[in-house]
């Protein structure tokens, strides 16, 4: 648990860190490039994008596969899926580099609207990208090792060096005399090489990343079908977010997509800090499975489930109790909508936290079908009853609610997935001890904290006091309520200890 902790500690440093830091870096990168190279790079920059999307993807599943058989204690097999995925990724980072090169350059001078005198650049950047795959996706193995001996200290300092060095060479170019564009597309690739560099030279201290000359189609079989399922579950999470905005827009126009654009910012910048600890938990979960530990196993799928939702209320609570105060202090002038959509996001995400860990442990199973069926099915039917409401002209408001309840359609084929693979008394105590205790615990403090906010003036002495409280009342109700008994006597003496660490007794010398 302290290590799991310790790694959720160096999780969340980084998001907090990253989300701050990224949000000046926006305004930077505008300045240095300039608005005309600014939308250049995005557009000539797409192939980017898809590598992300493609190396998220088979990461998630060779790290899933390498974790397993660390925690089987299989060297060889191990060192086997390594390599079998490492020549994968080669193969495919020769593939992608001939798309860019052949279909990338046929789409930039055939297709694309590119500002006069600007060619160059535009064709700089695609042969970047090029170079990029054979880079970076070659590399996905390596950090899977990485996230299977969960060295999140490392993936977590090299995620926040990058965040400061992008926005050093952005300070750089901006009183730079060289092409704003290319000097920052090339100073990026660079960090590319640089991380591959550090993280193989890391990883020499496994043996598993021994390279030899293996392939084994036995091995690649199962990676290609848990990826296949996985690329199911991204592209319907990609529609999702893409056929709302839109649709939206098609009936309601601009301002109402400002309104959950500004909703989800600050909704997702929550959600975002309580998904570290799914991070976090992953790797013990799927290794404790491997080792056929099966109880060890639910025991931290229910207990990684209580901290998620925990962190999340503690976030959340004070966050929708002072929801109007601190979309002023943010915004100034709040859009119309932004605030109810926003509350409507704060609510349902409770409830998305409430099923990510058991259905995340389902994957480490390797049993990602019905998980990301289930995403491709909520996709699908409620993109198509808001369409629906959109389309009888009912309120945005209703038809936006109505879209994101179909979360609780996820939540309710989640937990029955769960059931049938993991029995109904695991079920019974995971939604008994977990989830409907944090629930309630959420629902009383944030009546109490909404009560105190409205009693207080909305300033921010008081935004800071709710925050104190929602701190004081989740960590009062964990110790007292929430965790199981002997979660909650670990936790008690975890602090003791730390706290006669901090403030030791005096010692008391003979006479």
């Amino acid at each position: 648990m302290y290590r799991v902790a310790k790694n959720a500690l160096f999780l969340y440093a980084r998001t907090i860190v990253n989300t701050v830091v990224g949000i000046f870096t926006v305004q930077i990168m505008l300045e240095a490039l300039g608005v005309d190279d600014y939308g250049l790079q995005a557009v000539a920059g797409v192939g980017t994008g898809l590598f992300t999307f493609l190396i998220q993807v088979l990461g998630t599943s060779t790290s899933r596969f390498l974790t397993f058989e660390l925690g089987r204690g299989d060297e060889k097999r191990t060192n086997d899926t390594f390599c079998t995925t490492l020549i994968l990724y080669i193969g495919l980072g020769i593939l992608m580099a001939i798309i860019a090169e052949t279909v990338g350059m046929w789409v930039l001078h055939n297709k694309l609207q590119v500002p006069d005198g600007r060619m160059h650049a535009a064709e700089f950047i695609i042969h970047i990208s090029a170079i990029s795959a054979l880079v970076t996706l070659p590399q996905t193995p390596y950090s899977a090792v990485l996230n299977a001996h969960e060295k999140f200290n490392i993936t977590a300092s090299l995620s926040l060096f990058g965040t400061f060095y992008k926005l050093a060479i952005l300070l750089l170019i901006v009183h730079s005399g060289f092409d704003h564009l290319i000097l920052y597309t090339l100073l990026m690739f660079l960090l590319s090489v640089a991380n591959m560099i550090f993280i193989r030279i890391y990883c020499r201290r496994y043996p598993e990343c021994r390279f030899r000359p293996v392939f084994s189609r036995t091995l690649m079989r199962p990676i290609l079908r848990f990826s296949a399922w996985e690329l199911l579950g991204a592209i319907s999470r990609t529609l999702k977010a893409t056929l709302y905005p839109m649709f939206i827009n098609i009936f309601h126009g601009v301002r109402l997509n400002v309104a959950i654009g500004i909703g989800s910012t600050l909704s997702g910048a929550v959600t975002g800090m309580a998904f570290t600890i799914t991070s976090a938990f992953k790797p013990v979960i799927t290794k404790l499975f491997a080792a056929d530990r099966l109880s060890d196993m639910k025991d931290s799928v229910v207990l990684s489930t209580q901290l998620s939702m925990i962190l999340y209320g503690i976030f959340a609570a004070p966050l929708l109790a002072m929801l109007d105060y601190v979309m002023t202090l943010w915004l100034h002038d709040v859009p119309p909508l932004a605030l109810e959509l926003c509350a409507i996001q704060l609510v349902i995400n409770s409830v998305l936290l409430a099923y990510l860990i058991p259905a995340e442990g389902l994957k480490s199973m390797g049993r990602n079908k019905g998980t990301c069926t289930i995403e491709f099915i909520q996709m699908s039917i409620f993109s198509a009853i808001l369409l629906t409401v959109l389309y009888l002209g009912m309120d945005p408001l209703i038809a936006c609610a109505v879209y994101e309840a179909g979360t609780i359609c996820s939540f309710i084929l989640s937990i029955l997935l769960v059931r049938r693979h993991l029995g109904g008394a695991f079920v019974r105590r995971l939604v008994n001890v977990a989830i409907l205790r944090v629930l309630i615990a959420e629902g009383v403090i944030f009546l109490i904290l909404f009560t105190i906010s409205h009693l207080l003036p909305a300033t921010f002495l008081t935004l800071v006091l709710v925050c104190t409280l929602s701190v004081i009342l989740f960590g009062a109700a964990s110790l007292f309520w929430i965790l199981e008994p002997d979660r909650r006597e670990s936790l008690r003496l975890l602090i003791r200890t730390r706290l006669q660490s901090i403030f030791p007794r005096p010692v008391r010398l003979p006479r």
